[in-house]
């Protein structure tokens, strides 16, 4: 039988906790018995309670050493739940035979240090770090510790980097489920708590900066609701953002647009290009108005000029790009360029460029827009040349079935694009109604 050197330990423990309570036992009970049978012999009165000064010694001193291990500090509940989680973890470790056996005697074992470590008090998130060796290094990359986590998922795994720690990042199950927003004042009120005038909040854990998306998302995926909260999201800034939106189909971004924003800035297919070069044409009037504050403000952006961000929302890209084709080479290459140069140049000056398709490929989505596109989103499931295309060659896509509004994202400092995180997008009951 294999026992770790902790588990020695404990044993050491109550063999000297025992040891210490049958000698009071024995000073208490029996010897004072001995003394009155043999007077002749002249033995000691002994008191029995100083045994209690090394049992309660003992016992102060381990439960020190757990509330420091186990962070007592957070709450006794806290601790039990983190004592309970590292016990089960070394478990699996144990039966996984990662341990370093001592020389002398192979039953005696050495499990590597592990830490847990929440991001909040609500145990939503959090990190789990194993120690690193020669021995394990290959082992902790390729680990799945999904199954000692219970009611957790492990989403992404790292090496620190000093390479000497295993970082394995959770999130618990529950905060996956989808949020159902029954009002717009509800969704305003969500999105305040993380977000600001030049942020929008994604789901219950992810709030990124205004920036260029890309977002993919099959029929009944929720990708049109997932537009319409980012839209009621700009809307509710104090800075007044200005949003110019393309719908070939007609659909309810498209309607929800027209009622809003009205015709300037609405467009099916038939006059999208015109509003594309509208938009081109204000992204280089920002030009020129920023040029004077960029000589005197290096490495600014149009936040720091306290500036509105201009979005071009595309949605059905795809399908839009496939009625172009209609058109002659020289106009498909001028809107392409167009399209391009808002990606390219538009992020530091706020003109950004949001596309939304059903599928992407290198036919649906030039190269040169996609690699700009930093924030990057699948709702639903699609398939494996989509994923390939809009993140990476390379990517690792947990093999979990997505409903509406759940899928992959990756941003900078939140998620790689070859290890993207999973997203649950808050379901918008409200629009269902909306007109």
């Amino acid at each position: 039988m294999r026992i770790t050197n902790r588990t020695q330990r404990g044993i050491f423990f109550w063999c000297i906790l025992g040891l210490f309570s049958l000698i009071w036992y024995f000073v208490d009970r029996i010897y004072p018995l001995i003394i009155e049978r043999e007077v002749l012999l002249g033995l000691p009165q002994v008191n029995s309670n100083i045994f209690f000064l090394p049992i309660f010694s003992t016992i102060f001193i381990q439960i020190i050493i757990w509330a420091i291990r186990n962070k007592l500090w957070n709450g006794i509940f806290y601790a039990i739940d983190y004592y309970g989680r590292i016990r089960k973890i070394r478990k699996h470790l144990l039966r996984a035979n990662f341990d370093i056996r001592n020389e002398f005697d192979t039953t005696i074992v050495k499990l590597p240090k592990i830490i847990i470590q929440f991001d909040n008090k609500k145990r939503n998130t959090g990190n789990i770090y194993i120690q690193n060796s020669i021995k394990f290094d290959k082992k902790l990359e390729d680990m799945r510790i999904d199954s000692a986590l219970d009611g957790y998922v492990c989403e992404r795994q790292y090496l620190s980097q000093d390479r000497n720690w295993y970082i394995y990042s959770f999130y618990n199950t529950d905060s996956m489920k989808q949020l159902e927003i029954k009002s717009q004042k509800e969704l305003v009120d969500w999105s305040n708590k993380t977000s600001n005038d030049y942020t929008l909040r994604l789901d219950e854990r992810a709030t990124v900066p205004l920036h260029h998306m890309g977002l993919v998302g099959q029929t009944g995926s929720g990708k049109s609701y997932f537009i319409q909260t980012l839209i009621e999201q700009i809307l509710s800034k104090k800075v007044k953002h200005e949003l110019f939106i393309i719908d070939p189909k007609r659909t309810d971004v498209y309607q929800m647009s027209k009622y809003t924003f009205g015709n300037e800035q609405t467009a099916d297919k038939t006059n999208a290009i015109d509003l594309i070069k509208q938009f081109h044409k204000r992204m280089n009037k920002r030009q020129d108005e920023m040029q004077n504050y960029l000589k005197s403000n290096r490495n600014k952006t149009f936040k720091d000029a306290g500036l509105p961000a201009l979005i071009l929302l595309i949605d059905e890209f795809g399908a839009l790009r496939e009625s172009w084709k209609t058109l002659s080479k020289k106009e498909r290459d001028e809107v392409d360029s167009i399209l391009s140069d808002v990606a390219f140049m538009g992020r530091q000056l706020g003109c950004i460029l949001w596309v939304a398709t059903q599928q992407m490929n290198a036919q649906t989505m030039p190269t040169a827009i996609r690699e700009q596109l930093v924030l990057k989103i699948a709702l639903g499931d699609s398939d494996e040349q989509t994923y390939r295309t809009l993140f990476s060659s390379g990517v690792d896509i947990s093999p979990v079935r997505f409903s509406a509004g759940q899928g992959i994202f990756s941003f900078p400092g939140l998620a790689s694009a070859d290890k993207p995180r999973l997203i649950s997008t808050p379901y918008c009951s409200f629009l269902d109604s909306s007109t």
